[in-house]
């Protein structure tokens, strides 16, 4: 059983408080999804539990504080499809897209895969409520049947494959009830076979029910069972039902009576109009949840001071506190959404480009815009709160001014934004020397930014006739037409040493373009080329990414692994070269099997390769593999790397992938040629409950460390990795260093340093 997600139950808000107060340890991770509503809801006496796309935020009923708990805290999955909490043993219940469960427990979390391991069930199992009878035993419904799950012993006692969804369940009146799109079914809960539906009956026309019907939602209320018949709410005493309400043009998405009322969410049988939620008393009257309270209602609870906690489609976080006559409504400080295309950090400044496209590089009409994490606060620019984004979608990639700090972002559907923090502009055809796509005459395509070393802007703009542009550091425009390659189709740019602009070409005609303006205001003087499969060891001429390491080497990510360029892109001869790597004992080109979605470069000059199958880091040259991340063997929320930057202070590695953004503080930082005047150890003081590593920051690149005690004795001898070295805290024997202050000595071969001069001392109390 894992131990960490049991205290969400009794002291997750001192262990995540606690967690979010102190920079990462080294190996640490972080999570940063996005919370933009609850799309399941639960209780406990002092809790809710919203379940969100990927993650639980909780709130505290007596302050109304929220916390957070993803895969990084501790769940073993991420796609959360609902949540239940049994109040009898103190157990709640989490249940995931991909129909695993979470029973966590406050002595441990085990979990469950018993229901996505059923034989014989073709396609997906998926889980739609779940209905608590005891401590000891719930009900589970889902597209295969119904179980009862023994949280005892985690095991299902009976599975009955009913051969059609059960939208709901209950027992009434010594009967299992189950809710189903043929009807209302129910077995007698004597019976000792449960699992032949044969032996389950039907409420028909002997029952006083008709003989074709649909019920989708049922739950006990006032010793009566309530139930959706068709779109009409009825209850039912066990010999007759009796009309309750019917709303018009509105299904009965969902019944709850965990307080004092009855709660009924309706969602639309039209297109374009809102649910509606009522409050039925036991006498049927009823009145009508406030209108802020939901848009598109899927859940609501009610406890038992008549708070009312809402899990609605539509964004935020939702409650009405019982007086009040209108819900409290609120937005988490997080990412706007988990779509992440592209970042860039900015000192500590973090944006991303939140867009994308489709395979054949046609629109995909994403409005979530672009977002910005700085001083721990996150924010949102989009079409919803800046009028000047309006007609601008798909945010492909983001840059940012070194000498300025403004940040420009690019819309592969139409045009190119520039912030200064505060006012926003956009630039198109109109506005600069940007020119609309070929065939598509309505759109400014913008698909690829970077700065060069005079802070002049490189623009790809895709399958324009004049396919390269550049915003000049005096604010005037320039664009560029390489003829003699032929290639317009070009997406991410980055500038090289000498100063050269290498572009990936989305066309299959070749993978890379690179681009030489000379004299800026010179078009004679204009060269490129194209490389593709044919004139270089390019594995694939479908390229992905590029990125350029700390010796000034290229490297290219394709769909069929890595090529690095050591040379001068304009020389015939420089046509890369393709690292041979052991793999299985046998030799093979790196990640020849895999598709290389994004490189970043850490401080030690690794490599950090992003694909559809997690993460791998390898050494300087590629050859030796450092670390495999992947969802089964870490945090990793999806194994689909979309983006990945570092941080060159922290180490801290920002990682994009298909189900959000999570951050681990690596091994590396940059080092200078020289040590820092500010050599850093994180912890210091090292405290007796401390058993993790010792981050030693601000070394010259690579330099070799010692560690001594203050008699001068060797304890521990590394190397940095970039400008930060590493320290288990222990001896060459294993033995954790004794209380005391131990002192850091620093040499390298690239600084004339004092190899007898401490710079840092490191104090352990044991």
């Amino acid at each position: 059983m894992k131990k960490a997600v049991l205290l969400l139950i009794s002291c997750f808000v001192l262990l995540y408080s606690s967690f979010a107060q102190t920079d990462l340890t080294i190996g640490q991770w972080k999570s940063h999804l996005a919370y933009p509503n609850g799309n399941w809801v639960a209780q406990s006496d002092s809790k809710v539990y919203f379940a969100t796309e990927w993650a639980l935020a909780i709130l505290d009923k007596s302050d109304k504080s929220f916390q957070r708990i993803t895969k990084v805290e501790g769940l073993s999955q991420v796609g959360i499809s609902l949540v239940q909490f049994d109040r009898y043993s103190n157990t709640l219940i989490v249940v995931y897209t991909n129909s695993a469960i979470d029973v966590i427990k406050p002595e441990g979390t085990s979990t469950l895969f018993d229901i996505s391991n059923f034989q014989g069930i073709i396609g997906d199992k998926e889980v739609y409520h779940i209905f608590v009878i005891d401590e000891d035993r719930v009900l589970i419904s889902a597209n295969y049947g119904i179980s009862e799950l023994d949280l005892s012993n985690n095991e299902f006692p009976f599975t009955t494959f009913t051969g059609l969804p059960v939208l709901a369940s209950a027992i009434f009146q010594d009967y299992i009830y189950i809710a189903t799109e043929e009807g209302i079914y129910r077995i007698a809960t004597s019976n000792t076979f449960p699992e032949d539906f044969n032996q389950w009956d039907k409420l028909d026309e002997e029952d006083g029910f008709p003989s074709v019907y649909t019920a989708t939602a049922l739950v006990p209320y006032h010793n009566e069972l309530y139930f959706s018949l068709d779109d009409t709410l009825f209850r039912y005493d066990g010999q007759e039902r009796t009309f309750v309400h019917h709303e018009p043009n509105q299904y009965i998405r969902y019944l709850t009576a965990e307080g004092p009322r009855l709660i009924a969410g309706y969602s639309c049988l039209l297109e374009n109009c809102r649910g509606k939620v009522l409050y039925f008393n036991s006498d049927d009257t009823f009145t009508e949840a406030p209108g802020n309270c939901y848009d598109r209602p899927i859940y609501g609870i009610e406890d038992e001071s008549g708070n009312v906690w809402f899990a609605d489609a539509w964004r935020e976080f939702r409650f009405q506190e019982n007086g009040s006559e209108n819900c409290s409504r609120t937005v988490l400080n997080a990412p706007y959404s988990n779509n992440i295309n592209q970042m860039v950090l900015h000192n500590d400044d973090l944006w991303i480009a939140s867009g994308g496209v489709r395979t054949n590089y046609t629109y995909l009409y994403q409005e979530d815009g672009f977002f910005s994490y700085i001083d721990g606060k996150w924010s949102v620019y989009n079409r919803n709160n800046r009028s000047v984004l309006k007609e601008l979608f798909d945010f492909y990639d983001v840059a940012v001014n070194p000498e300025n700090g403004k940040v420009y972002v690019a819309s592969f559907l139409d045009g190119l934004v520039e912030f200064d923090g505060e006012n926003m502009f956009v630039y198109n055809d109109t506005t600069s020397s940007l020119n609309n796509a070929i065939g598509d005459p309505a759109r400014t395509r913008v698909s690829g930014l970077a700065f060069d070393s005079e802070n002049n802007l490189w623009v790809a703009n895709h399958h324009a006739e004049r396919p390269i542009s550049v915003l000049k550091n005096d604010g005037t425009w320039k664009s560029f037409a390489p003829t003699s390659c032929f290639e317009n189709d070009l997406l991410q740019v980055i500038v090289d040493r000498n100063g050269y602009k290498w572009f990936v070409v989305s066309s299959s005609s070749s993978g890379l373009l690179v681009f030489d303006e000379g004299d800026i205001d010179n078009p004679s003087d204009d060269r490129c080329r194209s490389i593709s499969s044919n004139n270089s060891n390019l594995p694939s001429n479908r390229v992905n990414c590029i990125a350029m390491d700390l010796d000034g080497d290229i490297w290219v990510g394709t769909e069929q692994g890595v090529i690095v360029f050591e040379c001068d892109g304009f020389d015939p001869a420089c046509i890369g070269n393709l690292r041979t790597v052991l793999q299985d004992n046998f030799g093979a080109y790196l990640l020849e099997t895999e598709n290389v979605r994004t490189i970043a470069v850490d401080g030690a000059n690794r490599k950090w390769f992003g694909t559809d199958n997690g993460i791998f880091v390898q050494s300087p040259d590629g050859r030796e593999q450092v670390a495999y991340l992947n969802v089964d063997n870490s945090p990793l929320f999806d194994n689909t790397i979309n983006d990945i930057v570092i941080h060159p202070v922290t180490g801290e590695v920002y990682i994009g992938t298909n189900k959000g953004l999570q951050t681990m503080r690596g091994t590396a930082t940059e080092g200078g040629v020289l040590n820092s005047n500010q050599v850093v150890v994180f912890p210091n003081p090292v405290r007796p409950d401390y058993d993790g590593l010792i981050a030693i920051s601000g070394l010259a690149r690579d330099a070799d460390i010692k560690i001594t005690d203050v008699s001068g004795e060797l304890v521990y001898q590394t190397k940095a990795e970039g400008g930060q070295a590493i320290w288990n805290g222990r001896d060459y024997n294993g033995r954790k260093a004794a209380s005391g202050v131990y002192l850091v000595f620093s040499t390298s071969p690239q600084s004339l340093a004092n190899p007898n001069a401490v710079i840092a001392k490191i104090l352990f109390i044991n």
